[in-house]
């Protein structure tokens, strides 16, 4: 009897100090979420950019998720200069759309790996029309501060871009 009262005591003790732990687990995570909360809210606003900006064409929004002036590859420019080349693409691949592949994101930056893909129909990069559908790839790390993007890193594949559109390289002419 005295040996199954010590391992009732004992059964206790050991569930008390696995709930302990467990409202030491739930507080540490409970202080992590306002950071996550962030971080999911920064998330949000660069798909919106892609979903809304790019695959609904609705240019109101760089209005709404932008800061006035932003640095784009460490180039300060304007909305207005990144609605311009957000409509530059529109004209050349009028169908275009973009897929996020990837999102991740760490502190005030979000990054995304993309696919975006389009039919040609306009003038791009000085090649006419050509009618062909095209695939690329690129990766964007966004800054965000105050709830709107402020900073841009953009990378994508120009190169297989143009290609895919019939362009080729060549040489430059030997120096004298």
């Amino acid at each position: 009897m005295i040996e199954g009262k010590v391992v009732l005591i004992l059964f206790g003790i050991a569930l008390l100090i696995c709930l302990e732990g467990s409202q030491s687990i739930t507080v540490a995570q409970s202080q992590k979420l306002p950071g996550q909360i962030q971080l999911e809210r920064n998330k949000s606003l660069v798909r919106r950019w892609i979903e809304e900006g790019f695959n609904k064409g609705d240019m109101k929004v760089v209005d709404k998720i932008f800061l006035e002036t932003l640095t784009i590859n460490g180039h300060p420019i304007s909305r207005d200069n990144l609605k311009q080349g957000m409509q530059y693409r529109f004209a050349a691949f009028p169908d275009l759309h973009v897929t996020v592949e990837e999102i991740i994101g760490e502190g005030d930056k979000v990054g995304i790996w993309y696919t975006a893909e389009g039919t040609q129909r306009g003038e791009f990069e000085g090649i006419s029309a050509t009618g062909k559908r095209v695939t690329w790839f690129g990766f964007d790390l966004l800054q965000i501060k105050g709830g709107k993007i402020s900073a841009g890193r953009f990378i994508d594949d120009s190169l297989g871009l143009m290609r895919q559109l019939g362009a080729t390289l060549s040489t430059p002419p030997a120096r004298q």
